[in-house]
């Protein structure tokens, strides 16, 4: 009997020290599975990065399309926390579409070469002069046909577009604006009261960036050519008459 009362007397307390391990081990349990899950979402979000960031190089794509006062109106109602949101996607995107670019066609031109070699080896192995040099050739070959194709993609999708996207969001600065082009949008803005209330309308928003420099000296460029075309409509070539004072 006092073995069964010391018995009866325990169970409790090892009740207690079960449950507790049992929510030790649920604790650790979800703080694992939280911990693994974050890295999961996070290598997902940076997997659609790439797609997230062709679809800025289709969109930007879209509007070079369009009349030059809608790009305007585009540039204009841009806020800094937008133009840098898609920097920072741009950034990630770009570097993700170099290594892609250099695994597909690296792969395509394997898989190209090894056809043709599969092709000269296939009813013998004897290793000639010619197959060799078929060999390099056209491997050369696929290599300049793969940069070509290449080089007429860069100017949609390619690596110059994603530089260009990229820099067309950027801040102001002395490497991307040189001084000349700034001196030049200064000069369009003292100039024409369109261009000044452009930037005028962006710095109330956000700081400069290095598209809308691009956007004041295009709009003092097609505001000078018109005076100049009016100009020239109306120049009969007859001498001017000076009047005397």
């Amino acid at each position: 009997m006092p073995c069964t009362a010391k018995v009866l007397e325990l169970r409790p307390s090892v009740d207690a020290l079960l449950r507790q391990h049992v929510r030790t081990l649920q604790g650790t349990g979800r703080g694992q599975c939280s911990k693994s899950f974050v890295p999961a979402i996070r290598q997902e979000l940076v997997m659609i990065a790439l797609f997230q960031g062709l679809g800025l190089l289709l969109q930007d794509n879209a509007l070079h399309r369009l009349p030059f006062d809608e790009q305007v109106a585009h540039w204009r109602d841009k806020t800094d926390a937008q133009l840098d949101e898609e920097l920072s996607l741009l950034k990630v995107a770009k570097k993700q579409w170099v290594i892609a670019s250099i695994i597909g066609w690296q792969a395509i031109s394997l898989i190209l070469l090894g056809v043709i070699t599969h092709q000269l080896w296939q009813n013998d192995y004897h290793l000639t002069f010619s197959r060799v040099v078929i060999i390099f050739t056209s491997w050369a070959s696929i290599l300049f046909v793969m940069w070509y194709i290449a080089d007429l993609f860069d100017h949609s999708a390619g690596f110059e577009r994603w530089l260009r996207a990229f820099n067309s969001r950027a801040r102001v600065t002395p490497d991307a604006d040189s001084v000349e082009c700034v001196a030049d949008a200064l000069d369009m803005t003292r100039r024409y009261p369109e261009v000044l209330r452009y930037k005028q309308e962006v710095t109330s928003k956000r700081e400069l960036r290095h598209e809308d420099i691009v956007n004041m000296r295009e709009m003092g460029r097609l505001r000078r050519y018109t005076e100049l075309l009016r100009d020239l409509d109306r120049f009969d070539g007859a001498p001017r008459l000076v009047a005397n004072a």
